[in-house]
């Protein structure tokens, strides 16, 4: 049996604010297929609206396993901020949950309403702590998954430069045993990860925090995993991570230090020679994940790049590849924009001619890319295989504003 399973389980609805429109149920189950993810999180299970949806629309296959009109599967999954004073600082971080199934969820969301007001927003915000948060939930039901969400984030990042700690402890306190997992986040990928002391012994996962449909998958970790949630926790919290597919961390809109509004990026020797401040207007200017991570690591970096695309690392931490999602390349190909009908006529092409985006991505053989590519356009192929052995030209993302990674064809 293939224990190979692809999960993204940070994702969003509607009713979140920031979010499409266009996240449904439906539009979820498409977007999971063509992206190959056999199991998605529902996310915003805090919404009620959203919340009724899910139990007319979802039926149950496995235990805390349910499926959609359109055969996609789901657990339900929630984010939820936590907004407190620790420290003489103010905090924010963001969680994310996974629960064991409806009944789970209707008495956590009972007793997270006595703080929030659910209705509000798909990613409520609360004045509980993390730990608190954590607690809530554990004390529901024990099978509650909690993990800090895109840790290094400036904003709402459990690391991050804003509102951020130094250590799980100090964030989660007597609940941080039970910490057993972190989300990386657009803007780190593992390698930069695996250089803090803080997440031994603790598993990094990968998930694409989309805000709209075409944004699934742009980041998913594999999972030696069956199709249930007892097994899908138990390889959350286990370290049953086969590999992590990752965006590249410049590509993310938090790497670098800068002032976006002033065009200002910055290195992190650079942003300290500034003493934090934008030359242009005077203003604090946001640091970055790599600011931070250099901050707090305390070993040195390592990696090991194969032939095949995986990024290895230390012994015991599953290997990492980076993707370009594959709109993107496309739009490159066609010198257009990712948003236009020439496009999306290509995508559906090489949707139609091998399954998937992820199997598009990482694993279709190179000549059979190149045959297809004869006829969408050869330069989309060639990207594709270049992204795979990291020949890329790239431009960092700082302050809100994403990088760009461009191919470096032969």
């Amino acid at each position: 049996m293939d224990r190979r399973l692809v999960v993204d389980l940070h994702t969003h609805s509607r009713f979140a604010i920031g979010c499409s429109s266009a996240l449904t149920l439906e539009s979820l189950s498409r977007g999971a297929w063509a992206k190959g993810i056999d199991v998605l999180a529902t996310g915003d299970f805090t919404h009620p609206a959203w919340l009724a949806e899910l139990k007319s629309g979802l039926k149950p296959v496995e235990e805390g396993v349910f499926e959609s009109a359109l055969g996609c599967q789901f657990v339900l999954g929630a984010e939820v901020a936590s907004i407190w004073s620790a420290g003489g600082r103010g905090r924010r971080v963001h969680s994310l949950l996974l629960a064991p199934g409806f009944p789970a969820v209707d008495r956590f969301n009972a007793r997270l309403a006595k703080y929030t007001r659910l209705e509000s927003d798909g990613r409520p915000m609360t004045k509980l702590s993390a730990g608190e948060l954590a607690r809530m939930a554990w004390d529901v039901d024990e099978r509650f998954v909690v993990m800090p969400a895109h840790v290094w984030t400036p904003w709402y990042g459990m690391y991050g430069s804003k509102s951020g700690f130094d250590s799980i402890e100090e964030c989660f306190g007597e609940a941080s045993s039970g910490i057993r997992a972190i989300e990386t986040g657009l803007s780190s990928d593992p390698a930069m990860n695996w250089r803090f002391s803080d997440l031994d012994g603790r598993v990094i996962l990968s998930f694409s925090d989309a805000h709209s449909p075409a944004n699934l998958g742009r980041e998913v970790t594999m999972l030696d995993a069956d199709a249930s949630y007892e097994s899908i926790r138990t390889a959350i919290e286990c370290g049953g991570v086969l590999e992590t597919v990752e965006f590249f961390p410049e590509h993310g809109k938090y790497h670098l230090d800068g002032h976006s509004k002033c065009g200002v990026r910055l290195l992190p020797a650079e942003s300290a020679a500034t003493d934090g401040r934008c030359a242009q207007c005077g203003r604090l200017i946001t640091l970055g994940v790599v600011n931070r991570v250099e901050q707090l690591a305390d070993k040195p970096e390592y990696v090991s790049r194969a032939s095949d695309g995986l990024i290895r690392g230390p012994e015991g931490r599953p290997p990492f590849r980076r993707i370009v999602p594959l709109e993107e390349l496309i739009a490159w190909g066609l010198g257009t924009r990712r948003v236009t009908k020439g496009v999306q006529k290509v995508y559906s092409t090489l949707l139609g001619e091998f399954g998937n985006e992820l199997s598009i991505l990482i694993g279709v053989p190179e000549a059979d890319l190149e045959a297809v590519g004869a006829g969408v356009g050869y330069d989309i192929a060639r990207a594709i295989i270049a992204v795979r052995k990291g020949r890329v030209q790239i431009d960092p993302g700082y302050d809100g504003a994403y990088g760009t990674v461009t191919p470096i064809l032969d």
